[in-house]
């Protein structure tokens, strides 16, 4: 029987966006895809072996991980999306609120800069976010909300980070903070890396995943 890989897609990103690497695995894993709204929708991550994610994902992730998870693979996350005090390594809470209202008025133009953001400094991307308008707000109201900072140091399973230098969701030193915090962490920063690093850098990241697993 194969061991298990789990991904769970980040905010605003369908499944055909993490396809690409479940089909690198496939052959020696068996392989699901969850949509991380699904997982926020359900407060529920089933038991699986290994699982990769990235940015909200990374954090439902986290937060929800099953007891049978060995190893965990995070693209691009952070434990704490929004900047605050003591924690500058996040997007200003008024971005965030600002999406959430302009998503309710014009949320292709939304998502539109979004996806500009997360592909930054290579060409943005055609992407379906793959759901509802209702769940990408609830989507940014828990990103706004989440703090995982007190329960990393109590996660004891080995974390692969994965962080692109140029970053503009979540800055580089959010990744740097999981990796002093941690118990069992290895890190790689990809130079010229954005927040998409596997659309960008696909070889580089599933060399590094398939390493680590």
């Amino acid at each position: 029987m194969k061991p298990s890989v789990l991904f769970i897609t980040g905010w605003a990103h369908g499944m055909e966006t993490v396809q690409p690497m479940a089909n690198v695995l496939s052959s020696d894993y068996s392989v699901q895809i969850l949509a991380g709204a699904q997982v926020l929708n359900d407060r529920h991550i089933p038991e699986t072996d290994f699982i990769v994610t990235g940015s909200m994902g990374g954090l439902l992730a986290m937060e929800l991980l099953p007891k049978r998870c060995k190893k965990l693979v995070l693209i691009s996350s952070t434990a704490k999306f929004c900047a605050g005090e003591g924690f500058d390594c996040g997007t200003p809470e008024k971005i965030l609120r600002r999406m959430i209202l302009q998503l309710k008025r014009n949320p292709e133009a939304v998502l539109a800069e979004f996806y500009e953001n997360v592909h930054h400094p290579h060409p943005a991307l055609k992407t379906n976010p793959g759901c509802s308008h209702e769940e990408l707000v609830a989507g940014l109201e828990y990103l706004l909300n989440s703090d995982l900072r007190s329960s990393v140091p109590d996660i004891g399973i080995p974390i692969l980070l994965l962080h692109g230098t140029d970053d503009r969701i979540i800055p580089p030193t959010a990744a740097e903070w999981l990796h002093t915090h941690l118990p069992d962490s290895r890190l790689k920063i990809i130079k010229n890396g954005s927040h998409a690093l596997p659309a960008h850098n696909f070889t580089e990241v599933m060399d590094e995943i398939s390493r680590f697993l």
